[in-house]
């Protein structure tokens, strides 16, 4: 046609194209408003799903619990009657009802919650810390028992302050009144109460009206009562009191190393001469004879501090010596204070065999202990070393028991070493213990 743009397009054809054009631009603008709209639900459905698993991972499971009463003062079971009944009407700082921060071993079916009329584990060790403060006492474990009689809660402690030696004991507490309790208390000879006035008579000045006392049927001491003077969680004296006589047998009294100076104010002779007296006061006249002393420093190498002296006594019947009796005392090295006395005193005269004549000579018991040496470690038999042989009564095997008459016997007692023992501190020497008739060896101690 004359007089037209060869290079444009016919218009309908051109027309047809923008048509198109819009087209293609509403399908874009559709499917970014489509993509945007799914991608804000995602996003949404994503961060509430996100918020709920936070909110779960969050707050731990909490199992249901007995009401919390608020702080303070409470109507509460007494943990100081003498009956082992709740007291009424007593008033109280609650014990506490958090989980206890366990440091030691929970037997299976220890509770962990307060029941009705029966403490919770943190409650009942903390009626146990009435008894046995922390600081001189260590919970190894606890376990629970139900009889026909009480439930008890039974902590295995180990005496871990101070400076007497460590052992191990258990203690009961009653899971309904908080009280400690032991098979044979109510038909001991001397009751709690009057072993209250003996402790506090004794020890006057401590400041404590009411010590911490209870029963332990020892397989080492016999019938005891056990105390503690506390002022809060510091001991200030433990001891044990014998539960057939009422006489004290032991204490130690915890002395504080800050203050003390590095070196002795006392000599060795002065103090002895007050730990004789103390001894005669207290034994009347019995057959002991001192045998040894030591002086031991307290404190550390960086820190050193004034320690004690400590004395020992040998029980002797017939002018022998009575193998695990016998008496300690331990005085303050600064001030002269008696700080400590054991009384170890198991064996009844009547006991003691009357057959005192022995027709085995020292060296044959001497040889017959080497043989049995020789039996269980051939090897160390050139290094065995006798380090003692004497005439002894036995009585080690009658701890905790009632003995026959005439069935402790005076026996050889041979203690040696060898080459393995002395050279490991934390192991014993040998004992041997040889008939004074037939120079058999009737016990022995041998082990690496």
């Amino acid at each position: 046609m004359a007089g037209m743009d060869e290079n444009k397009p016919y218009l309908p054809e051109r027309y047809r194209q923008k048509i198109r054009e819009k087209n293609r631009k509403r399908a874009a603008v559709k499917l970014l408003t489509i993509t945007l709209i799914l991608v804000g639900i995602a996003v949404l459905v994503f961060s509430i799903f996100q918020l709920q698993w936070i909110s779960l991972t969050a707050v731990p499971f909490s199992p249901p619990s007995e009401p919390v009463p608020s702080p303070g003062v409470v109507s509460t079971l007494s943990l100081d009657s003498p009956t082992g009944t709740p007291a009424q009407g007593t008033t109280r700082t609650s014990l506490p009802l958090a989980p206890p921060a366990a440091g030691y071993a929970i037997e299976p079916g220890v509770p962990q919650q307060a029941g009705s009329g029966s403490l919770s584990l943190v409650q009942a060790e903390a009626a146990l810390r009435r008894y046995c403060p922390e600081d001189m006492f260590t919970i190894s474990s606890v376990n629970y028992s139900v009889s026909s009689v009480r439930p008890l809660f039974g902590f295995t402690l180990r005496t871990a302050g101070g400076q007497s030696p460590k052992e191990d004991l258990v203690v009961f507490i009653d899971s309904a009144s908080g009280m400690s309790w032991s098979a044979g208390e109510e038909t001991a000879a001397i009751p709690k109460e009057m072993v209250s006035e003996v402790v506090l008579a004794e020890f006057p000045n401590e400041g404590i009206s009411t010590p911490g006392i209870w029963y332990d049927d020892s397989p080492q001491e016999g019938s005891v009562w056990r105390f503690t003077l506390a002022s809060g969680n510091m001991t200030l004296v433990s001891g044990r009191v014998d539960a057939t006589k009422g006489e004290i047998h032991a204490f130690t009294r915890n002395i504080p190393l800050y203050g003390r100076p590095a070196d002795p104010a006392i000599t060795q002779e002065t103090v002895q001469g007050i730990a004789e007296k103390y001894v005669t006061a207290r034994t009347s006249g019995l057959p002991l004879t001192l045998i040894s002393s030591r002086y031991g420093r307290w404190g550390t190498e960086s820190v050193p501090a004034a320690g004690a002296y400590t004395f020992f006594w040998e029980r002797r019947y017939l002018d022998y010596p009575v193998d695990t009796d016998g008496v300690t005392v331990v005085v303050d090295a600064i001030n002269g204070e008696i700080i400590g006395y054991d009384k170890r005193w198991t064996t009844a005269e009547y006991a003691f065999s009357q057959a005192v004549v022995s027709t085995i000579a020292r060296h044959d018991a001497t040889y017959a202990a080497m043989e049995a040496a020789r039996v269980v470690y051939p090897e160390q038999i050139d290094s065995v070393r006798i380090l003692s042989s004497e005439l002894r009564w036995n009585n080690g095997q009658m701890k905790g028991t009632i003995p026959r008459p005439g069935s402790v016997p005076l026996w050889w007692k041979i203690v040696f070493d060898d080459e393995i023992l002395r050279a490991n501190a934390s192991l014993v020497p040998g004992i041997a213990w040889i008939d004074i008739q037939t120079g058999n060896v009737t016990a022995l101690e041998y082990r690496h």
